[in-house]
């Protein structure tokens, strides 16, 4: 307080909450790890995100729209490396100045004043990818709302004053752009690319920053869900803790069933006497039924193989469990061949695998038995080779089997490499490694022959979609070369009725990118010039030059338009009056009008596209615009995610996103071989959802959901005991 008895408001700043010097380190350390991580994420995604900016500017309809596309390339290209480094510094700095604010990041200004409309178009930019950044990261923000709330002493911490979340995040990303004096319009075209960069990755952050909290103590775990997907290699990038506990509760179990003595994996007196009985170890026995059948003492024999051609889909593991073969168990062995059977019971009733699939996966169970026997890491390990091979096959394009008994190819070759692994498999993990590359190499194989088969679809597709913004792009060129160079009334009424279907046809055939485009463009934009008025004499030698070629491709032009013979000659005539006025030192004003009410009223072409089915979803009314977790989750598919269809006579279908539009966003589903397609837009696909209509599946890691139940399971079980 000063003598005045004003109290400065700034001195106090960051005081109203007072945070321990050990919460503070933490903040800290959580936020290096937000920074460092969106960086790298951004960092790692640099060619993507300029391929993808590539692409926009070569759809983009407006050429102001693909120049900040190209600003937005050449940025990435040039200046990376500064641009993220600005953005880190921007994060750090700015969640700094988040230590103990008050709710609400606004600053006190001393007057109100307007926004204007690209900090409008800024504020909607962050609210949108923000969130869209918190819905996918909701199960991880429960956690992390809560520790930080804790960490700053604000226990009713609102989501959005969350000094980690992801609107700041976003808010970050503007000002650290903004220290580069990046266009604003740029800067929303990069934040958009940051945002479709970070939806898949941002989880995986936060994730980390809660096992570091919790580690410290920060909270009890928070067990929201999980919410993971295999990378094209089987791997997971996995949102959950390591089930490192898993083991820990098998030790628990043992030790709750002998007392507290001989639980930790060594053999009791049964195992010995088991093993005595057989003439053979529990291994042994296991390695004899992998490849064929067990004959035990007293002739009694077990062939697991019977089981597995017979109807259904046995978990065999349960009939082992029963069987003599299993004498020689330890104790520790014993319930983790329970948790084998139990894995196998979680994976035949999950729903996100299709049934086919399920019958490739029953082959696994002894291998997979042995493996987790050998090596505890399948228990641990979330990339244990193993556990990517049962992913990779519940995640295979692989067709069901057909009418008249046809296999899908890949289904032998996939047999095949299961063969491989019961043939060779005996201690030696390195099988389920090249298991893994081989399955990867067949998913590389069929989805290059999917993408071959439904060329013509797409093709389809984007013709259909150019089809609809066809006009309006032609239109936006039209009206800007009419905006640059003020034409007479005949010029305008010849480019709105005759050299627009030309531009609309090209476009539709084509593309933005089609040369031909191109040149009836650059055509339309000398014929402009050519009447324009030439006072000197270097323009009036290059009209002298370019004149021939210029009436050559007019032409050429009108007769593929099939205009009118009279019409013809009539322009031609015509042209070649404003042509000599143009050239004429003392040429009259010839009064223009104003052409660009001439297109107004610009027909559209009636001979150049198909006409659309109007019973065809894509091209039915639009339906009203919901914002729901069913139209984000529409909006966030990826090239080979799986849904599964209802239909209204009870049946159900299995189909995987196969392309998705770059142009309206629009997806085309594929069954597992390509027979069957259809396209739908995002805004349709989320009504199917709301509906019960359509669910997405088989996003999760099967095995990782699988786990999350065993541990559920053997947690409550261990309570129980106690």
């Amino acid at each position: 307080m000063s003598d005045s008895g004003i109290v400065n408001f700034s001195d106090y700043r960051g005081r109203r909450n007072s945070i321990s010097v050990e919460h503070l380190r933490l903040l800290q350390e959580s936020r290096d790890m937000l920074a460092t991580g969106v960086v790298r994420e951004l960092s790692g995604q640099t060619e993507a995100m300029e391929n993808s900016l590539l692409g926009l500017a070569d759809r983009a309809p407006l050429a102001e729209t693909r120049d900040y596309y190209f600003q937005a390339l050449s940025l990435l290209t040039r200046q990376g490396a500064e641009l993220f480094q600005a953005c880190k510094q921007a994060l750090v700095q700015t969640i700094d100045a988040e230590w103990g604010e008050p709710s609400g990041r606004q600053p006190m200004t001393s007057e109100l004043s307007l926004m204007d409309d690209t900090d409008y178009e800024a504020t909607l930019a962050v609210n949108k990818s923000s969130s869209r950044l918190r819905f996918n990261c909701a199960e991880e923000l429960v956690g992390l709302d809560a520790r930080m709330g804790v960490l700053l002493g604000r226990p009713q911490l609102a989501a959005d004053e969350n000094p980690l979340g992801p609107k700041l995040i976003c808010e970050a990303l503007l000002k650290g752009m903004e220290r580069l004096k990046v266009d604003q319009k740029v800067q929303l075209v990069l934040l958009n690319q940051f945002d479709l960069v970070l939806y898949p990755e941002l989880p995986v952050i936060y994730q980390e920053i809660n096992r570091f909290l919790l580690a410290k103590g920060i909270l009890p775990d928070f067990k929201a869900g999980i919410r993971s997907r295999p990378d094209q290699g089987g791997r997971v990038k996995s949102r959950q803790p390591e089930q490192t506990e898993l083991l820990g509760l098998f030790e628990k179990m043992v030790a709750g069933q002998v007392g507290g003595a001989g639980g930790h994996g060594a053999p009791v007196s049964g195992q010995a006497s088991g093993a005595a009985l057989l003439g053979i170890s529990m291994l042994e026995a296991l390695n004899r039924l992998q490849v064929g059948a067990l004959t035990l003492p007293g002739g009694v024999t077990i062939d697991l193989r019977s089981s597995l051609t017979g109807g259904g889909i046995p978990n065999v593991v349960r009939e082992l469990q029963q069987s003599p073969a299993m004498l020689s168990a330890s104790q520790i062995e014993t319930v983790m061949i329970d948790a084998v059977a139990m894995l196998f019971d979680y994976l035949f009733e999950d729903q996100g695998i299709p049934e086919h699939l399920k019958q490739l996966i029953a082959k696994l169970q002894v291998p997979v038995l042995k493996i987790a026997i050998l090596d505890r890491g399948f228990f641990t390990q979330r990339d244990h080779p193993a556990r990517r091979v049962l992913d990779m096959i519940a995640s295979l394009a692989v067709q069901p089997e057909g009418k008249g008994g046809k296999i899908d190819p890949l289904q032998a070759q996939v047999e095949a490499v299961i063969e491989k692994i019961i043939n060779e498999f005996d201690r030696d993990a390195s099988v389920f490694e090249r298991a893994c590359g081989a399955l990867a190499e067949l998913q590389a194989r069929r989805e290059q022959e999917l993408e071959a088969g439904m060329a013509d679809s797409v093709a389809e597709i984007q013709r259909a979609e150019r089809g609809e913004m066809a006009q309006a792009v032609v239109h936006g060129h039209i009206r800007r070369a009419l905006s640059e160079q003020p034409a007479p009334e005949a010029i305008a009424l010849f480019l709105r009725d005759h050299w627009a279907p030309l531009l609309i046809r090209e476009y539709i055939e084509e593309g933005e990118t089609s040369p031909h485009l191109s040149a009836h463009i650059e055509t339309m934009r000398e014929l402009l010039w050519s009447v324009q008025s030439k006072p000197d004499m270097d323009s009036r030698l290059m009209m002298v030059r370019i004149l021939p070629g210029l009436l050559k491709r007019l032409r050429e032009g009108v007769d593929k338009v099939s205009m009118p013979a009279a019409e013809i000659e009539k322009f031609f005539a015509g042209l070649v009056t404003l042509h000599a006025n143009a050239v004429r030192p003392s040429s009259l004003t010839v009064p223009l009008p104003e052409a660009e009410a001439l297109l107004d009223d610009l027909p559209a072409d009636e001979g150049g596209a198909e006409t659309a089915d109007l019973n065809d979803p894509r091209y039915a009314e639009p339906l009203p615009e919901i914002e729901d977790e069913y139209v984000l989750c529409a909006q966030s598919l990826q090239k080979g995610d799986r849904l599964q269809f209802s239909h209204d006579d009870g049946s159900s279908s299995w189909m995987h996103v196969a392309w998705v539009s770059g142009v309206k966003g629009n997806y085309l589903f594929a069954d597992m071989n390509g027979h069957h397609m259809f396209s739908i837009s995002p805004q349709r696909l989320a009504e199917k959802m709301r509906s019960g209509r359509a669910a997405l599946m088989g996003r999760e890691s099967v095995t990782e959901s699988a786990f999350s139940k065993l541990i559920s399971f053997f947690k409550q079980r261990v309570m129980g005991a106690a």
